[in-house]
């Protein structure tokens, strides 16, 4: 992690709707019936997401800010966007830790 990136007390960069995150390379996954089935190949596990964490994972595209991802989503789902922003927000912080997810960017914070 780098100085610039904002950290949580656990050491992970912290996610919010302004950051930019993007599926880790050793992940694989292939969407059946509106659930991801993930293969991490380096911890050799495999998981099986939800609808709506296989379409986040499916998003995350290493360019898009989570906010720009509540857009698009808003679309699919009956939901206000401050409940959205909330979900998406722990839904990538949930992906993250499991090691799906990595930060892409991180914004500058203004002093």
């Amino acid at each position: 992690m780098s100085p610039a990136e904002p950290a949580t007390a656990s050491g992970a960069p912290e996610i919010d709707l302004r950051t930019v995150l993007r599926r880790r390379a050793d992940v694989r996954y292939r969407v059946i019936e509106g659930e991801a089935v993930v293969v991490l190949q380096e911890a050799a596990e495999v998981l099986v997401l939800n609808e709506t964490a296989s379409r986040l994972l499916d998003l995350a595209d290493g360019e898009t800010p989570l906010a720009d991802l509540v857009e698009t989503l808003l679309a699919e789902y009956d939901v206000t966007p401050e409940v959205l922003g909330v979900d998406l927000v722990d839904g990538a912080r949930e992906l993250a830790a499991a090691g799906l997810l990595e930060v892409a960017a991180v914004p500058e914070v203004s002093p």
